[in-house]
């Protein structure tokens, strides 16, 4: 089938297309440092934002104002992680700790500590009752959210670990880490059951895609990289920008990826032929971190340019 997509002709394979807007719809500001870290809230009415400011904002959609302000760390927040419920909040500081709030009064609840070393990202599993945390310590922590017991400390990156998540269905855990690689761990036993090797230079975010059948991960090397979880392969691998690709996410589904880097911009994939579908150009420093919206309507960028960017994304099916 073939699109319209800014005015150009694609082709694609698949049934429906993401046809993105060039120009921000808005531009949010709130933070007084680098935004480091972006996220929604599983029903998408509030964005959380993390900075090097050392606070945590919480954003009303539907206003596109702030409607708390989350304070306690004592150094940046470059990661945020809503519970599946979206009834907590989980951040990840170079304090070396994590805190868990109530999304409802921002009220920090919980203050976990284990790490010797700056906390770079947290992750709620799917059925919210374990929480992970990877730090520059080499270690990721997985933790009991009810309780804040630490339940394990997995080892096997030899240097910093920037991003941790779970997969779709709770059975594994994948991080990345600067010592180049990807690893896969068992959730039950918190054993690492392989590797995936590729990338040459620090990778720093990796997403599994909806189905847990695929995993992406993005460098500094500039590259994304497209794993088949079954055969342990690389599926596809691409220079996705300039320099280093700092945040990426599926769209929809695994055939479709959106990327940000130290370009300035992000960007939108055909994750499958590896063709850029659109581009988003307005950020005037790097872009650290990004999301979509639940309903896959909305692109949130965080840059060093101390803003949070809001791109249209609409999903349409030509007829």
């Amino acid at each position: 089938m073939c699109y319209r997509v800014l005015g150009l002709a694609v082709c694609l394979t698949s049934l429906t297309l993401v046809r993105a807007e060039n120009e921000a719809k808005s531009t949010l500001k709130g933070h007084s440092d680098t935004v480091e870290a972006v996220t929604f809230s599983p029903d998408g009415k509030t964005l959380a934002t993390g900075g090097a400011d050392d606070v945590i904002l919480l954003w009303d959609m539907a206003k596109g104002k702030v409607s708390s302000t989350l304070k306690g760390h004592e150094d940046s927040v470059p990661g945020v992680a809503f519970s599946p419920d979206g009834k907590w909040l989980a951040s990840a500081s170079a304090d070396d700790t994590i805190r868990i709030w109530n999304v409802g009064n921002g009220k920090a609840v919980r203050t976990l500590k284990g790490h010797s070393d700056s906390v770079n990202a947290v992750a709620f599993s799917p059925d919210g009752k374990w929480l992970a945390s990877a730090s520059d310590d080499n270690t990721i922590i997985v933790w009991n959210v009810e309780t804040g017991k630490l339940l394990a400390t997995l080892k096997g990156h030899e240097d910093s670990v920037h991003s941790v998540v779970f997969s779709p269905d709770g059975k594994s855990l994948a991080s990345a880490a600067s010592d180049n690689m990807v690893r896969l761990w068992d959730a039950e036993s918190f054993q690492s059951t392989y590797t995936l090797k590729g990338h040459s230079d620090v990778v720093n975010t990796i997403r599994f895609s909806p189905d847990g059948k695929v995993l992406a991960s993005g460098g500094s090397d500039g590259k994304v990289f497209i794993w088949d979880l079954e055969s342990k392969k690389e599926r596809k691998s691409f220079v996705a920008h300039k320099d280093s690709v700092n945040g990426l996410t599926f769209v929809g589904d695994a055939s479709r990826l959106a990327t940000a880097g130290n370009d300035n911009l992000a960007r939108l994939w055909d994750a499958e032929s590896a063709e850029e579908i659109a581009s988003f150009a307005g950020h005037s420093d790097w872009i650290n971190e990004l999301a979509v919206s639940p309903d896959g309507k909305t692109l949130a960028t965080a840059s060093d340019d101390v803003t949070v960017k809001l791109w249209d994304l609409k999903v349409e099916e030509k007829k």
